[in-house]
This record gives structure tokens, sequence and C-alpha cells, in this order.
């Protein structure tokens, strides 16, 4: 017989319940609406992270979206499910509250708080207490707890649920005899029934165990059935009650989208009134009193779009907190992105670049014909970001100011790992696969799979990797656990928790828990704090020079004239410069040869992947200008500072403007069609530009060219407004390296302990330059590098296992007198036989007059001599040198190979002279440093050591050889070919130091021709 009603499902766990479930929703929707069902629903557990994704596809797709949640509970300190769905908005708005504050579970009294307007149904999912009553078939207990709910909830079921098992069947009749209404449920934890084995490894995976443990939570036969199935299983009436709830289930998400809080000014008038009242001020500011009437005119202009657009408030917003930061000393950047082409965030402080000046559009930033919000994202140094976030959260309240959810999902390396282990696959097959998917960043397993030869056949040579590679691509992509998105914070007049869930992510710091994708249609407005780390050094060095060298410097003041700068720049000496650091820019700028500012911004525009084909061209140009040719006369103004290249996206936008009559507005959104590839509305607007083009006397087939010269370049071109923001940063640090290098290398340093590659690289440049940079001194070193006459003192904390518990304490009990007083206090305090020699392996006890093997070899019988002399008190401890002589100390020769092997170990690189760096200096100045052959291609010669080697066998069966060797500054891998280390095996030793002649063509790997051995 024919069904006279449509049955629904009313659970569903998704993906976005962590590791819990495998189903993706949009696959989920499209199933079930082939089953014939009308009505989707989604039940995460405990969460809400899919709702607007889930909402959004629904109605792409045409069906009915019910949103609801799984609920875990605590009633009389027992377990108590439920399943909570909302039947309007304020059900949802409920849903949101309630999720926000689960961390495990909630009580039952938080359920009955935040139930009103949903249906509320018993989970039924076999694990809480009320499961236990069914099982246990207790109807005392049932009738007692149901007639709670039914008095708790005002629509309450009692869900009638895993009736495929015959004994749940059986037990689950007891319900038929509560005076409830009951409901089919049939729980969904994956899509089809073999997705099972997907489940098993994702909870394999969440409780870092094997996919084989019998205790995992996973659930057989917990798979989408149809409507025929369910008709099997269950009563008519209890299938007829899940389309009654469906209809119940009404969300429209109408409710009260958020909006920026209004900014409350001093003078307590109007945003509007305010805001042009600063800006009035801040750009008499800006011209020391000499108003301009081209200045003038754009502020009033810029100021009618702000205040038409609704956007007063926003600029204030920004303007206060920035403000606040620099009340605080803290340094801000000096704008990013497209807001630095608006003269109203110059006039406000909130960026640095004159707009006017430098030619930057506003409509770049804020396009009046399209409504879209603006973005002004704000750069603060990295270790005081958060301090501005808790000064916008005290000041609009901890419920109005939110940070925002990002998820790390299963890519193909990280599911290859997870699965792997799971899986049980030995780490070193694992390892092989993950490597053999390195170089290729978001490429998916299959995509691996039918590109790789070496990867697909890896996979087929064994079944159980073959099984692996399946179940890694049944799990590709799905989220894995949540983090925090880098920069973003959200503002809301309201509560942000009226539209939009929240939790607690990296303990307690609050994010909205949809992602940024789906804010903005919420009301929501994204503003990003970014975390600089170069403006933490910009400001620790200007610091530094106020406070040793009474030197004040206001950074966005400085001379952007200054000749140092220039040659510094042109020279490629930019190792440690903000944007500059590369070996193609440094080769760029060594091309170049920038002499002024806006050369910079040429070489961040240009290095990018399709500009990079105009850099030949440029730099010709540049340096002949006879060679410049515009495509129209029209267009010399525009694109004479590049040499008549378009570069930059405002470039295009005022060729559409010059050329074809368009407003900036209307030019923006060419600019934008072209980049987005939108041909319909290109189309349009090619119409309309060469209309505008025939009025200023320009033939079709020249606006037609220029049109496709536009085209070309919008794809790639570079918003010059970030540009020249981000220039001026660079140009920053390259001015304090240029002329205060001392404490630009002693901040840089202090910004990278922790890594020994940096570190390395920026000591081995400071050697270059003749700055000294000391080893760590017991009685000199302090927390961080300091300046010490003229040279920089490495810090007792960049020795690995000198931690936070030891050098505060060293540091404290200074100066120690000699090597007996040091051991005394060393006793004294705690500090271990293998700190200390971690500290002689160092060099920080070399102060002492000994040589460190002689210190090693010597130390035990001293340690032995202090604790002899030592003198315990019951309220005292002493050390008495006349109980007994002090022992003689024997002297032994030290290695110098042995010697620079332990610093490396103890430091991460080589601080005093290499060995390899003393023979090159003064027995083979043809060899070139590692740290220069990075950068270099071609026959070259290198003096290295060998760190380690392994051998290989070849397709014929021939054995070759693959070298580590490393020197002062730098590693690379050496590659031996089968006839050479025929020649060559029995001379192959890890610490032995050679000569290599090679052929260099991969950026950190070298083929040997030739290998001469050398005795140290």
């Amino acid at each position: 017989m024919e069904r006279w009603y449509s049955m629904v499902h009313l659970h569903m766990r998704s993906s976005y319940s962590l590791l819990e479930s495998p189903i993706r929703l949009e696959s989920m929707i499209l199933h079930q609406k082939q089953l014939g069902y009308n009505h989707v629903c989604l039940t995460d557990h405990n969460v809400m992270y899919g709702t607007m994704e889930f909402y959004q596809l629904c109605k792409k797709h045409n069906v009915h979206a019910i949103i609801g949640l799984e609920v875990d509970s605590i009633y009389n300190e027992e377990p108590f499910h439920f399943i909570l769905l909302a039947k309007n908005d304020m059900g949802l708005q409920n849903l949101y509250k309630l999720s926000s504050i689960i961390k495990e579970n909630v009580s039952f009294d938080e359920v009955i708080k935040y139930a009103k307007d949903c249906v509320v149904l018993t989970s039924s999912d076999g694990k809480d207490t009320f499961s236990a009553y069914i099982e246990h078939q207790d109807l005392e207990k049932l009738s007692a707890f149901v007639e709670l709910c039914k008095n708790s909830f005002s629509d309450f079921y009692v869900s009638i649920s895993m009736n495929d098992s015959g004994k749940k069947r059986v037990d689950n009749k007891i319900l038929k005899q509560l005076d409830c209404k009951c409901v089919a449920l049939s729980r969904i934890l994956y899509e089809k029934s073999e997705d099972v084995k997907s489940l098993q490894a994702l909870r394999a995976i969440a409780k870092q165990t094997s996919i084989e443990n019998q205790g995992l939570d996973v659930q057989f036969q917990r798979y989408l059935r149809s409507p025929q199935e369910m008709e099997a299983l269950y009563d008519e009436c209890d299938l007829l009650a899940t389309e009654q709830i469906a209809r119940m289930c009404n969300v429209q998400m109408a409710f009260q989208k958020s909006k920026l809080p209004v900014f409350e000014n001093k003078l307590h008038i109007d945003s509007s009134d305010y805001l042009v009242k600063l800006c009035k001020k801040g750009l008499e500011k800006r011209l020391n009193g000499n108003l301009d009437a081209v200045y003038m005119n754009r502020l009033e202009y810029e100021l009618s779009v702000i205040i038409n657009m609704g956007f007063t408030d926003y600029f204030l917003i920004v303007w206060d907190f920035i403000r606040y930061a620099r009340s605080k000393d803290i340094f801000v950047g000096p704008g990013r992105g497209s807001a630095a082409g608006s003269l109203v965030a110059y006039c406000l402080g909130i960026t640095h670049i004159d707009p006017i000046q430098n030619n930057l559009l506003f409509e770049r930033f804020l396009n009046p014909s399209r409504i879209s919000m603006p973005d002004i994202d704000t750069d603060f140094p990295d270790d005081r970001r958060d301090e501005v976030i808790r000064y916008v959260r005290k000041l609009y309240g901890q419920d109005h100011v939110s940070h925002i959810v990002t998820f790390n999902t299963l890519q193909a390396r990280q599911a290859i790992r997870d699965v792997g282990r799971v899986m049980n696959i030995p780490a070193r097959i694992v390892d092989e696969l993950s490597k053999m998917l390195k170089n290729t960043p978001k490429i998916t397993l299959m995509q691996a799979y039918n590109d790789n030869a070496l990867f697909r056949k890896r996979i087929q040579s064994d079944q159980k990797l073959i099984e692996l590679f399946q179940m890694c691509v049944s799990i590709e992509g799905l989220p894995r656990h949540t983090s925090l998105h880098a920069a973003g914070i959200v503002l809301s007049d309201q509560p942000i928790v009226n539209v939009c869930p929240l939790v607690s992510v990296d303990g307690d710091i609050q994010a909205t828990q949809f992602t940024a994708e789906y804010l903005e249609d919420l009301g929501l407005i994204k503003m990003d704090f970014l975390g600089i780390r170069n403006l933490t050094t910009i400001h620790e060095i200007v610091t530094n020079l106020k406070e040793q060298k009474h030197i004040s410097l206001d950074m966005m003041k400085i001379n952007l004239k200054d000749a140092k700068t220039y040659q510094l720049l042109s020279l490629g000496n930019t190792l440690g410069v903000f944007q500059l650091e590369s070996s193609g820019i440094t080769s760029l700028l060594q091309k170049i040869q920038p002499n002024k500012f806006e050369d910079i911004s040429v070489v961040l525009a240009l290095y990018r992947p399709g500009a990079m084909q105009h850099i030949d061209t440029y730099i010709e140009r540049k340096k002949d200008p006879s060679k410049v040719v515009y495509p129209h006369p029209l267009l010399e103004p525009i694109l004479k500072e590049t040499y008549g290249i378009m570069i930059y996206q405002e470039q295009v936008m005022q060729t559409a403007q010059v050329i074809g009559g368009f407003s900036l507005a209307q030019a923006d959104t060419l600019r934008k069609a072209m980049s987005k590839k939108k041909l319909d509305v290109m189309q349009n607007l090619k119409e309309q530009f060469i209309l505008g083009a025939r009025k200023n006397r320009i033939k079709d087939s020249v606006s037609n060219e220029i049109f496709s010269i536009m085209e070309q370049f919008a794809g790639y071109g570079f918003n010059k407004s970030h540009s020249y923001a981000y220039s001026l940063v660079a140009y920053q640090m390259a001015y304090l390296k240029a002329n205060y290098p001392l404490y630009f290398y002693q901040s840089l340093l202090n910004s990278v302990i922790g890594s020994g590659v940096k570190t390395s690289q920026y000591i081995y440049e400071c050697k270059r330059r003749n700055i000294v940079v000391n080893g760590c001194d017991i009685n000199h070193s302090k927390a961080f590098y300091t300046i010490e006459q003229n040279s920089i003192r490495m810090p007792l904390q960049v020795l690995k296992g000198v931690g936070k518990t030891i050098y505060p304490t060293i540091i404290e009990h200074v100066p120690y007198t000699d090597l007996f007083d040091f051991l005394a206090k060393a006793s004294m305090y705690k500090i271990n036989e293998s700190t200390i020699r971690i500290l002689i392996d160092g060099g920080a006890l070399d102060c002492f007059g000994y040589n460190r093997a002689t210190l090693n070899d010597n130390l035990r019988k001293l340690m032995d001599y202090v604790n002899i002399v030592r003198i315990e008190d019951p309220n005292d401890l002493r050390f008495d040198f006349s109980i007994v002589s002090r022992p003689g100390i024997q002297r032994i020769k030290e290695n110098p190979i042995q010697k620079a092997q332990k610093e490396q170990y103890v430091y991460g690189f080589y601080v005093s002279e290499h060995p390899v760096q003393s023979l090159r200096m003064h027995k083979y100045p043809n060899c070139i440093p590692l740290l220069n052959a990075v950068n270099r291609d071609g026959y070259m010669n290198i003096l290295v050591r060998v760190a380690s080697f392994r051998t290989h066998k070849t397709k014929k069966g021939d054995w070759m050889c693959f070298m580590s060797v490393e020197d002062e500054a730098g590693k690379m891998d050496a590659v031996i070919m089968p006839r050479l280390y025929e020649q060559q095996k029995e001379n192959i030793q890890k610490d032995r130091i050679c000569l290599i002649q090679g052929k260099k063509d991969r950026p950190t790997s070298i083929v040997v021709n030739r290998i001469e051995w050398i005795e140290v």
C-alpha cells in the first residue's frame, strides 16, 4: 500500500561532530533527496559548526532544513541524552546559546532553560541512563523520568530507536506502555553501511589508538535507511510522528542581524559629525596647517561615501583601537591592503601612506557602486597584539567580541599519517609515502595517485597500503580539530550568541562556531588584528636605541631618501628585512638597483607569478628610458613610474578612467570582473569602454588592444596601496639595518631564539659584516642577546638544555670569581652535571682559563671536591674550601673538530670558527660557503664535513651514495653516482672533511664529479 505520509530522519551527525562521523553534508543531502526525503535534519553532537553550510545547501537543493542539536546532560549525577530540534528562529537562537555553554555536557536544568521553542526527543543512543532503564525494563523509573520531561518541555517525544536489533525491538515495546508521544528515530552516523570503516578510523584517530581496538565507540548499522527499510522496522504511527515533528520545525533565519557597535565618542555627538571633526583635524596635522584644495575635495568626497554607506562607526572603531595601541607605546604598522588608498584612513592615522602624493585610489578600497564592507586590517607587534584585543573586548563587552574558528582538516599527508598510525603501518613506510607528497601543497590523494607514478607504484605494491589509501581517501578533507583564525576578530552591537554559536578554543579563547565565510551574512564584520614579528623587531630596536644611545626615532618620519639604505638594498643585503629576504627577491634587488621608495614597491609587485615575465623589460627600460613605450599618449602620466608597464591594479583602473571614460567606481567593477574572469560582466563593460574611447577619438583597434593589455594585467596586477604600505615596513627595517646594524642584529637574533637554522644564517652574516657575536659566557650572558662593547653577546637560553628553570638562577648569582666558585654555587642551586657539561661545550666556562676538553675531563673530580667541602647546617648551606686542598686540574689537548661538533650540538649551529671555515679561508679560497651555494646553480667547489651518509641501490643493481654535508653556516645533500661511489666507498666516513667538485641544479643538492679528502 502506498504511503500517505512522508517519513523523516530526525537524527544525523555530520563530520562537524569532529571525528565522530564521516558524513559530508552535500553528499548526504543529495542522497536523502534521491531516496525521496523532502526534509533533512542535522543534529551534531554538542556543536553547531555545520549549521550555516547545512542551511545554505538545503536551500540550494530545495529541501526543508531541520536544525537540531544532540546534547549530553546530567540529571541527579546520571547521564541523560537528548535531541533538540528548533521549531523556529527563537528555538535556533536557544540552541546557539545551549551549544555555546557546553564543554562536555550540561545540566538538565540548562537543557530545560534553552529548550523553549524546540521539540525535545530522547537520544536513545544506548549510552545513557534512560537507555539503561529500557534495557532493564524498569517501567517505574521510565515513567517517572518521562513525566519529568513532559512537565519540563512543551513538545516532548520518546524516541524508539535501533529496531534493527531484535533484542532492542523487543525491549522498546515497554515504551508503548508510557503515557507519552513516541517517534521513530534511526540514528545516522554515516551515509552507507560500509562507511562504518571510516568511522572506525576517525574514532581511532580521536582516541589515538589502533583501529582494531575493541573498546572504540563505533556503532554498526547506523547508516541512512530508505523509507522502505524504515517501514519494515517501525510502527506506522511512530513514522507518522516524524513528519508531524518536521512540520513543526520551520527555521527561517530571519532574526535581527548583527551590526557594528555604535562608537561612543567623548563629545557625545553624532558619529558622522565626530568622524568629520577627527578627519579635518587630522588633515590639518598631516599638511602642517597648509590645507590644499585637492586634499580637501578628496576628503569631502570620501567622507560622503563612508557616511552614506553607513560605515562611520567602522572607521571610528578602528581609529580608536589604533589610538589606544599608540597610547600604550605599541608600534602599529603603516597600513596594509587597499585601505592605504583612503585619505580618511590617512587623516585618522590608521595608515601612513599619503594616497594623493602616491596616486592611490579610494575606490580600490571602497567602491560606492558596489555595497561591500570595508576591510581595514591592522598590523601589531606579535608580542602585543593580544593587549589591543583585550582593550576592544573590555570596551565593547565580552559577549560582543569574538575570535573566529577555523578547522584543521585531514589533508593528504595528515590523512596518511593519522590512518597509517591507527592501521599499525610501520612509521618508516608512512614517512616514505608522506614524503612523496611533500612538495605539492593542497594536492589530493587521487591527484597524487594519478599524477605521481612512484606514489601509485608504492601503493599498489602491498594490499595493506591499498587499504590504507582507500581509507585515507574516504576521510580526506574532513575537519580534524578546531583552531583560531590567524587574525580575525568580530564585533557586534548585540551578544554574538544571538546570531552565531560560540566555542572555547585553545583554552578559554572564545570563537564563533561558524567560519569566516558565513559571518558577513549574519551581519558580523571581521576585522583582522595581525601579529607581525617584524614590527616587534622594529619596536625593540627603536626602544634600545632610545634607552642605550639616547637616539629617538619616529619610524613614520624617517628619511625615505637615505643613501645607506638604498646601497644596502642594491647589494641585496636584505637578510632579516621584511618581505625582502628570499634569494629571488635579493637577486631582483641587485638587478633593479633601487634608488627611490617607489622601486621597493615595484620589487614586491613584480616578484609574483605572472608579473615576473615583465622583470627583464622593466629593468631594461629603467636602465634606458628611451626604450619606454606607452600603449597610448594619454597613459603616460599613469604608467610613467613603472616605465610603461602595468604593474598595479590601480593602473588598470586609471586606464579605464582615462581611455574609456569610466568613473573610478566603474573602473573598480571592471578590474574585479577581469581578475575573477567574469566574462559576461567584462563583455558589457568592454562595449562601454570602446564607446568611451571613441569619445576621446581613440580608434577601436587601439582601444581593443588597450583593453586586452588591461585584461592581462588585471589577472595578476598587484594592489598598489598594499605594496606601498608593506614597502614602508621593508624600508624601515632596511634603514635600521643600514644605520644601526649592531642593534638590528641584536633584535633580529632575539626574534629567532630556538631556531638554529635562522640563528646560524644571521650569525654568519654578522661575521661577514665584521660584527662580532660572542658565545655564551657564564659571567656576561643575560636572558637575551645583549650589546657588549660594539659586539653582541649570546644569551644562555640559546644553549639546548639550559631552559627557563635554569638560566635565571645562573644570571641571578653572577659574578663567579673562578671555576670553584661557580661549581659551588651550581651545587647550591641544584644545577646538575649534565647542564654544566652543556655550558662547557657551549664555551660558557671558557672565561675560567681552561679549554673545554680539560673541563669535561676533570669535571667529575671537581664536583666530588665541591661535595666534600660542602657544609650543611640545619639553617645554612656553605662551602669551606680550607677543609681539603683543591685538586689539581690535568690539562687535555683540544681536538678542534670535536670542539666544533659539540658546540654545534648544544647551540644547533657553529659559534667559534668551524674547521671547514678556517681551511677555506687559508687553503681553499676558491670554494664557496654553502649559504652562498644555495642561491647558485652550475659547477662549483665546496669544502664540507660529512655529517651523515646512506647508500641506495639503483634499478640496475648498482650502489650509489647520498651524503649530508655541512659547513659553518649551511647544509646540503651530495649525490655520488655509482661509478664514483665504487672508487670512494672506503673513504666515505662520518666527520671527514672533503673538497667536492660538482654540478648543482637543485636548491639543496649537488651531484658530485670529484672528491678530495682532507686530513685535519
